[in-house]
């Protein structure tokens, strides 16, 4: 069967030239799809092909004049796909070097004094949406249409109008109408109000109980006998789930933060993207993440899922908490604010992570539970997600051969515990003999298994943080580190920062798993967090610096 691979994009002028390889002379188009209603299959409504030609041996060359792509027309707007032989099934593949490099093909042409400007950008498609096999992927070209914005801080009516349905143009209408109610609802009720600087709310709208850094804020606070001092209120809703979404349960959190002097959040809070806080109010967002791999927030603009530039929640913090200074850069990027509204407090949840009394109770409840785990090398897996919401998460478990990890295990006195992120509900495919060495921890805390773990395997998850306050051996497995840098996007190179051995294949991972010990590896200055520093606890700094207004060190 004929592989072709596309190696190389570049532009010259108006002309786009795709270079790739092939075992046989091929065809390359661009085409555009449309679903049959009666045979639910896609078809190519769309189709250019492109002018080819043979340079050596295996290698192609293909170009488009894209202002004479219709006739003397510019290539119509819409995604594009890539493909050869007039044959939809033919998707080529895509070498690493396209995927580190995919956000460095667009182009942008501007005319008309700049007023209008022609856009083309390339991204990665998971052919996993369109119901096929997992880690096939396939190269798309958006060329878009765009008109001057005079007033790019004001929601333009426009994205009202260029809805696609009567269903979609009430949605959209409901919701911007709803988001104006709201908000001056929270006004109105701010004023009626005032602030007095003594209360305090604890909120999250992706969990329904207080943890991490929140908690442990909330905790030092009461043991400061601080609860007496100030009115501490709490919010805690997923609204993700469907029981969150009437307008009830929105007023009466509007209703909570309208009362607020000092607002803790942990996580993404879609509510302050429209909400104009009371300039009194002072928001820190304490985020549960040391140090990953994966973009979030702004570190996505420009890919799907970023946030809006003007109307984003990130904006609105005063201050977000950072686990040392030399992440500050890191977080600025992604909440898009400046350094100096950065804190390097340490992660609060972390402050107590050493105690030999917590590891202790830790483990006692652990080896209580599950007896079994006693006396055996304990491996923790613990991945994130693909995909790019909840909703949508899923992980190739077909990427880990669970017989011959559970043969690993018998040979070496070993046991594998599988920690899934909370967003995977698909279970682990386990047969009956790999459940005597393979065990879905999912229900602990993640923390409480690192204290009975020997080797941590993770791969662009921030747990590894965490993990290293203990000085044991972390091992990546990235099986799919092109294709995740180029569709989900890394903050920095993996394979430069990563304290540990990176494995892109099962049979590297065996391999490390057979020679993983505790001395071959070296920690990073930026990867330590300073949980503890100057004998003060970082719960302590957050309190005393946002709250009581002290001069704290080290920030």
């Amino acid at each position: 069967m004929n592989e072709v691979t596309i190696t190389n994009i570049f532009w010259k002028r108006t002309y786009l030239f795709i270079e790739f390889e092939s075992n046989k002379d091929v065809e390359l188009s661009i085409v555009q799809t449309k679903r049959n209603k009666k045979t639910e299959e896609f078809e190519i409504k769309k189709q250019h092909v492109l002018e080819t030609k043979k340079l050596e041996n295996n290698k192609y060359r293909s170009k488009i004049n894209i202002t004479i792509a219709e006739g003397r027309q510019l290539l119509d707007r819409g995604k594009w796909t890539f493909i050869y032989d007039n044959n939809l099934e033919n998707v080529p593949k895509i070498s690493d070097d396209i995927l580190f490099h995919i956000e460095e093909f667009s182009k942008a042409f501007p005319y008309t004094g700049k007023f209008y400007a022609y856009v083309l950008f390339f991204n990665i498609c998971e052919k996993n949406d369109q119901e096929s096999m997992i880690e096939t992927y396939s190269l798309s070209m958006h060329s878009l249409y765009y008109r001057k914005n005079f007033n790019p801080y004001k929601r333009q009516w426009s994205e009202v109008r260029n809805a696609r349905s009567l269903r979609s143009l009430n949605h959209k209408l409901f919701i911007r109408v709803a988001k104006k109610l709201l908000n001056a609802y929270y006004q109105v009720i701010s004023k009626i109000l005032p602030k007095n600087g003594k209360r305090i709310l604890f909120m999250s709208e992706n969990r329904e109980y207080i943890m991490d850094n929140l908690k442990a804020i909330d905790a030092r606070m009461k043991e400061r006998g601080l609860d007496k001092k100030y009115k501490i209120s709490y919010s805690f809703r997923n609204i993700f789930k469907s029981k969150w979404q009437n307008p009830f349960s929105w007023l009466v959190v509007i209703t909570k933060i309208a009362k607020q002097d000092y607002i803790f959040v942990d996580d993404y809070v879609p509510l302050f993207s429209f909400l104009k806080l009371n300039k009194k109010t002072t928001l820190t967002q304490v985020w549960h993440a040391g140090f990953g791999f994966k973009l979030v927030g702004f570190g996505r603009f420009g890919i799907n899922g970023s946030p809006h530039p003007v109307e984003s929640c990130h904006r609105k913090y005063t201050y977000g908490l950072v686990g040392n200074n030399n992440l500050k850069e890191i977080y600025s990027e992604v909440w898009g604010i400046e350094k100096e509204s950065l804190l390097a407090t340490g992660m609060p949840r972390l402050e107590h992570f050493l105690d030999k009394d917590v590891q202790n109770k830790a483990k006692e409840k652990l080896y209580s539970e599950n007896p079994e785990f006693k006396g055996k090398k304990i491996i923790n897996f613990a991945p994130t997600y693909r995909g790019s919401n909840q909703y949508n998460a899923y992980y190739d478990y077909s990427k880990l051969d669970f017989d011959r990890l559970s043969d690993f295990c018998k040979k070496n006195n070993a046991i594998i515990l599988f920690s899934r992120h909370h967003f995977l509900t698909e279970e682990l495919p386990l047969t009956e003999e790999n459940k005597k060495y393979i065990f879905d921890i999912s229900n602990y805390s993640l923390n409480d298994t690192f204290y009975i773990t020997d080797i941590l395997v993770t791969d662009y998850s921030s747990c590894f943080y965490d993990f290293l306050l203990l000085k044991r051996p972390v091992i990546f497995y990235t099986y799919d580190l092109a294709a995740y840098s180029a569709t989900r996007g890394v903050h920095r190179p993996v394979k430069k920062v990563a304290p540990g051995p990176i494995c892109e294949t099962f049979d590297e991972l065996l391999n490390e798993l057979e020679k993983a010990n505790n001395n071959d590896f070296e920690i990073k200055d930026f990867l330590i967090d300073k949980c503890v520093s100057n004998d003060q606890l970082a719960s302590d700094k957050v309190i005393d610096y946002i709250i009581l207004h002290k001069d704290v060190n080290d920030l």
